[in-house]
């Protein structure tokens, strides 16, 4: 057991203060002061005695704060030199997508946390003194090769989104420039998959909608059903959208997406007449 550990910060001195003095689970004395010879360095001194309990008290409210203070700095770091086409904007929307991966068991939080863990105590073995800004710099190879994960995958999350984003757009183009649209389409989820289309005086458009899209008689994925039903829509371009027996949707990002393009003109039912065909 260390009879003494010492950390030197640069800056945020009352922020790790605070945490070490108001954190719930730290019960342990420490001692602060200033070294004028060293620049702005303060110094914060913990003896952590025999209590291997406190220790990992302390050594866990460093970790937090080394996360929060750096993280993102890093991060921005590690987008600017592997993404450096990507715009200042697009970067701050990247940074955006981190809470999507806080409960990801390789790159979420608790794993970055673990990695900043392991090494904070791989290095009180070999010293008692920590500048945090050279162990940062120095010493959080693994931490930042899940940084470095981490960013990849919000990155492509971005892109997907964005990419996402314009084919919605397009879609809602090709419906916008529709002539002769119809007042109204129904939609009937069938519980065994696929769907029927009926128009607005009830008569069943299904077979002739679909005969546009595909060769002869073929059976259907329910994969392929739901491809031809968002291509029979936007076909369609009805002023409006009822979908019936909602309840078996089976595919709810496909009625997403048609809700996102037919945006405000869709109506969701489950207990009507044409329910019940």
């Amino acid at each position: 057991m260390q009879n003494r550990i010492t950390l030197g910060l640069k800056g945020d001195v009352n922020f790790i203060q605070s945490r070490l003095y108001n954190h719930p689970e730290c019960v342990f004395p420490i001692s602060i002061s200033k070294d004028e010879t060293s620049g702005s360095v303060t110094y914060i001194y913990f003896d952590p005695s025999d209590d291997i309990f406190i220790l990992d008290q302390y050594v866990n409210v460093v970790a937090e704060y080394i996360i929060d203070r750096y993280e993102n700095r890093l991060l921005r770091r590690i987008l600017d030199e592997n993404y450096p086409d990507f715009s200042s904007v697009s970067k701050r929307e990247i940074l955006k997508n981190i809470e999507c991966f806080a409960d990801d068991p390789e790159i979420g939080y608790s794993a970055r946390k673990k990695a900043v863990l392991l090494s904070i105590y791989d290095y009180l073995k070999e010293d008692t003194t920590m500048l945090i800004d050279g162990f940062v710099a120095f010493r959080l190879k693994e931490y930042e090769e899940l940084l470095t994960r981490l960013a990849n995958r919000m990155t492509e999350q971005y892109v997907a989104q964005k990419e996402y984003t314009e084919f919605i757009d397009l879609l809602k183009y090709f419906v916008n420039i529709q002539q002769h649209r119809p007042a109204m389409v129904h939609i009937i989820v069938s519980p065994a998959g696929g769907y029927t289309l009926l128009d607005e005086s009830g008569e069943d458009i299904t077979a002739r909608c679909f005969a546009d899209f595909i060769d002869g008689e073929i059976l259907l994925t329910e994969e392929a059903y739901d491809d031809l039903l968002i291509s029979v829509l936007i076909t369609l371009a009805p002023e409006s959208i009822s979908v019936h027996n909602s309840s078996s949707i089976k595919n709810s990002e496909l009625f997403s997406t048609i809700s996102l393009v037919f945006n405000g003109k869709i109506t969701h039912c489950n207990g009507c007449e044409i329910c019940k065909l």
